[in-house]
């Protein structure tokens, strides 16, 4: 997608892109960790370990820790279902994101939420921005997570677009790869686990101290979309930073 063409949809990221989830993650790793008497890794290192696609566990927890797989077993069949519910409870939006969804849904931008996150996701329902989306695609809808670019290109299906006509919004470098590899331009976002060198050097686009940039950025990229379309809300220029 050239500068000046036209957008007609947006496919968001959902954790450290829209939710203010990060350290609920971090918590996560702490807690294994800690149920395992080891010492609790440095968050960076954490953050790194998602940034990169790796379940921390795998990259914390020693190789040869006794019984290994069957105490990680014992602690997602004793701690996952309360894990899925503090996630949906706990998490809240990062500061301006639902005013930015919002924003886009107003331009009459078509977006789909892509995820590798799993549940129901109640906090869309009480964030009010469910319906936004033409298309939520989580880790239970695909057979191969991110990097694998099989969730973007199921909802460009659902939204009827095609890779030219959209824009891949993440704040890691798995998202950035699968929006080259799904053939969709990527905007990182700095709000997650993911540092801007990262994001660069995966390919990505734009980096943007976060998802609140986006509309300025369309704005100044993409004036092919027309003045009514290109305007953006003063309700989501409050929560723009210069």
């Amino acid at each position: 997608m050239s500068s000046g063409g036209d957008v007609r949809g947006i496919l968001l990221d959902l954790d450290g892109t829209i939710a203010d989830s990060i350290d609920f993650f971090y918590g996560l790793a702490c807690e294994m960790l800690e149920a395992a008497s080891c010492a609790a890794p440095e968050r960076s290192a954490v953050l790194d370990a998602i940034a990169n696609g790796h379940v921390p566990h795998e990259r914390f927890l020693p190789a040869d820790f006794p019984e290994r797989e069957a105490f990680l077993e014992r602690i997602f069949r004793e701690h996952w279902p309360t894990w899925i519910q503090r996630y949906g409870s706990e998490t809240e939006p990062l500061e301006g994101a639902v005013e930015v969804i919002r924003a886009l849904e107003e331009r009459g931008l078509r977006l789909a939420l892509v995820t590798s996150s799993s549940g129901p996701l109640p906090f869309l329902d009480r964030w009010g921005i469910r319906a936004s989306f033409g298309a939520i695609i989580g880790r239970d809808d695909v057979r191969r997570i991110k990097p694998d670019p099989e969730g973007l290109l199921i909802a460009l299906e659902r939204l009827v677009l095609e890779p030219g006509e959209v824009l891949n919004v993440g704040d890691t470098p798995l998202d950035v790869r699968a929006g080259i590899a799904a053939g969709v331009e990527t905007v990182g976002v700095l709000t997650g686990a993911g540092t801007e060198a990262q994001l660069r050097d995966a390919g990505a686009r734009e980096i943007l101290p976060s998802l609140a940039e986006l509309p300025d950025f369309l704005d100044r990229s993409f004036s092919g979309n027309g003045s009514e379309t290109c305007a953006t809300p003063p309700s989501a220029r409050r929560f723009t930073r210069s």
